[in-house]
């Protein structure tokens, strides 16, 4: 790839500094509704984000095309990987052995597709300890043969010997702490394969056993429960086991000289549960009162979803070099610098990354083009612990999460690209969780949540689409959300309104009228019989009259034209001094315009 192809890439990478905005030129504000204000990128998304783009420009300087997107029916499914690492953290090379147990979905697979680096050089592959020769290697791609082919419900195995320097920009990066070197891992979306061979797609979900043999004095961290043994030259392995499957990107390879904290969470049963961190010595005190809460998080967030998925091992942090947060499962990464900066309140990253265990491991998308169901989910996450812990309004925490704007931010569609997921983070991000809100204003917090425990319980240790999201609320609702999802999470930009209204002489009736001014028309993928140009949605404003009382009252906008005019009761039965459009903030939109003719 060239640089030449790649600047489109960097261009919308820089644009999405704001989270993604389109480039449109959005309405003018005249008030009615929150004012436009400058929106930071959501701090996860742009650490992600920018790795991303960080190994797009490696990859296009080594003349490497960028990872090709999984998705095929491949007729087998992986069920278990035993990852062994051993390196120096200074040295900088990676030796790796990787054993899988395969089992045939079909009939006739004769083939092992594996993603892998090119960098790393192959030097032995076996199946069921056998000796075999690579059908093909390169294009990230190391290819084994089943002979003879596996049968439906068949097994058997595979190992990979590979030693090599990892690809620059990579998933696996090596960095230092003062003196001390390190080496730490986020292989989110595509960079598992840039540090070990494995079927690099989310829907391939397996259990995993991952270990590290290492000179003295350094430490591996990473997923489910370790245990500890000394070798004869000196050096130790850690070993590193998860009982529940999880998706290849999740996988981390974390080391060096850390010390841990420790903490206890009691479980919802009263049984309790280690909190096991890994910091770097330098800030270990000041990182024991950042981290102190985490019990608080686990204990909000398993009264909202159920119990933490992982009960049976741990929950942590890690320090890393991703100037972010990533949420492998058990072991949270955070940045070493974030963690390391006094000034800086961590609450909401943490609770992000630790929604995640929820939503993201546990539930996992099933496709990229999806990440929403992680993203979205856990940035929903940050505003019910706020309303369950402290009592936030989560209205005004929505507001917070929106820049006001048509085209701004959350300007894109929350449906992503498959092949560049976290390139409009606004929308995947902030739009993701308005959508979640909304839904929830729709529903009904009884629905809602009840919807968020059975899609835990279908959907766990597996992967879902939104089209299984859309599934499970028609069915505990009894209604047709077709039009909900094609227009909040298939469409991109939002409706812009005119609110106009009038009582009659004697004040008794209020009539309203609602204009949708906004030039695109909703999205409708599949095509159905009540499809509408126009958005359909409850809105409610709240009257102010003349004597100071108010009263809200709630209209259905059915989507059927532009401007749509109601007849209504007017609760106050008294002039009006002020109409509030959306006071509880449910609906993402523009308000151009509001007042009486």
């Amino acid at each position: 790839m060239s640089s030449r192809v790649l600047a489109p890439v960097l261009a919308c990478a820089v644009l999405g500094a704001a989270g993604g905005a389109l480039l449109r030129q959005e309405p003018p504000f005249h008030g009615g509704g929150h004012r436009p204000a400058l929106l930071a990128e959501h701090e996860e998304g742009r650490a992600k984000r920018l790795r991303v783009l960080e190994n797009a420009l490696a990859r296009s300087e080594s003349g490497q095309l960028p990872p090709s997107v999984e998705g095929a029916d491949r007729g087998f499914d992986v069920l278990t990987y035993d990852v062994w690492f051993g390196f120096d953290p200074a040295a900088q090379l990676l030796e790796g052995r990787v054993t899988m147990r395969v089992l045939g979905v079909k009939d006739g697979i004769a083939e092992l597709p594996l993603d892998l680096d090119d960098s790393f050089e192959i030097q032995r592959t076996r199946r069921d300890d056998v000796d075999v020769t690579p059908v093909r290697r390169g294009a990230g791609k190391l290819v084994l043969p089943i002979d003879p082919p596996l049968r439906a419900e068949g097994r058997t195995s595979f190992t990979v010997n590979y030693r090599g320097l990892p690809p620059a920009g990579g998933a696996l990066a090596f960095w230092r702490h003062g003196t001390v070197p390190a080496a730490t891992t986020v292989a989110e979306p595509f960079g598992a394969r840039d540090f070990w061979p494995c079927v690099d797609d989310p829907h391939d979900k397996a259990t995993m056993t991952v270990s590290a043999t290492l000179p003295a004095g350094f430490v591996f961290a990473s997923i489910g429960k370790l245990t500890t043994r000394d070798e004869t030259d000196g050096r130790r392995t850690f070993t590193w086991k998860l009982p529940q499957p999880v998706s290849t990107y999740l996988l981390p390879l974390n080391v060096t000289n850390y010390v841990t904290i420790e903490d206890t969470y009691t479980r919802l049963d009263g049984r309790t549960m280690p909190i096991v961190s890994y910091v770097l010595p330098e800030n270990r005190d000041a990182d024991a009162l950042r981290l102190a809460d985490i019990p608080r998080h686990l204990a909000t967030l398993a009264a909202l979803f159920g119990e933490y998925p992982y009960a049976d091992t741990k929950y942590g942090i890690v320090a890393s070099h991703f100037s972010g947060g990533m949420e492998h499962p058990t072991l949270t990464s955070v940045g070493a610098n974030l963690l390391a900066d006094p000034g800086r309140d961590l609450t909401v990253l943490l609770v992000h990354e630790l929604s995640h265990q929820w939503w993201g491991d546990l539930v996992t998308m099933r496709t990229w083009d999806d990440i929403w169901l992680n993203e979205g989910f856990a940035t929903y996450a940050e505003v019910l612990y706020a309303e369950k812990a402290d009592g936030a309004d989560p209205g005004l925490g929505m507001r917070a999460r929106d820049d006001g704007l048509y085209a701004g931010a959350l300007g894109p569609p929350v449906v992503a690209d498959p092949a560049d997921p976290f390139r409009n983070t606004g929308a995947v991000y902030r739009k993701g969780a308005w959508a979640l809100h909304m839904l929830r204003s729709e529903l009904g917090d009884a629905t809602f949540f009840a919807g968020l425990l059975e899609w835990r319980r279908r959907h766990a240790f597996g992967t879902a689409t939104r089209g299984d999201l859309r599934a499970l609320y028609e069915e505990l609702s009894g209604r047709d959300l077709k039009a909900f999802f094609d227009q909040w999470i298939e469409t991109p930009y939002r409706p812009t309104l005119r609110i106009g209204y009038r009582t009659s002489p004697d004040a008794a009736q209020l009539t309203l009228t609602v204009t949708q001014t906004q030039t695109h028309a909703v999205v409708h993928p599949a095509a159905g019989p009540d499809d509408r140009r126009w958005y359909r949605f409850p809105l409610t404003v709240r009257l102010t009259g003349v004597d100071g009382r108010t009263a809200d009252v709630t209209v259905p906008v059915t989507g059927r034209s532009a401007t749509e005019t109601f007849v209504v009761v007017n609760p106050l039965l008294a002039p009006l001094a002020d109409l509030d459009v959306d006071p509880a903030n449910v609906l993402l939109k523009v308000v151009e315009t509001v007042g009486p003719y």
